[in-house]
């Protein structure tokens, strides 16, 4: 008799970790910026002419924003790019 208890209790801590499995787990949210997503995408050479226009501050020579799917209005990713040049150059 006691084993029907005993085999009850097996089943339920097996089906245990296959319930854990079946929960949805959480969107993960991008890390990096769209801004940030085209520096790491660009060239080691974009990113030195992107670096010396910035610290150049030559509205003669501006920074060439890098085209980049983008859901943000071409002036929002420009803000972002400029914010991400501030950081890395």
């Amino acid at each position: 008799m006691r084993r029907i208890p005993v085999l009850v209790a097996v089943v339920v801590l097996a089906a245990a970790p296959l319930s854990a499995c079946a929960q949805e787990k959480p969107e993960l949210r991008p890390t990096r910026s769209e801004g940030e997503g085209a520096w790491y995408e660009s060239t080691k050479a974009e990113r030195h002419e992107y670096c010396e226009a910035y610290r150049a501050h030559d509205p003669q020579h501006p920074i060439s924003i890098p085209t980049y799917a983008s859901e943000e209005s071409r002036d929002e990713f420009a803000d972002d790019f400029y914010n991400v040049l501030k950081r890395k150059c």
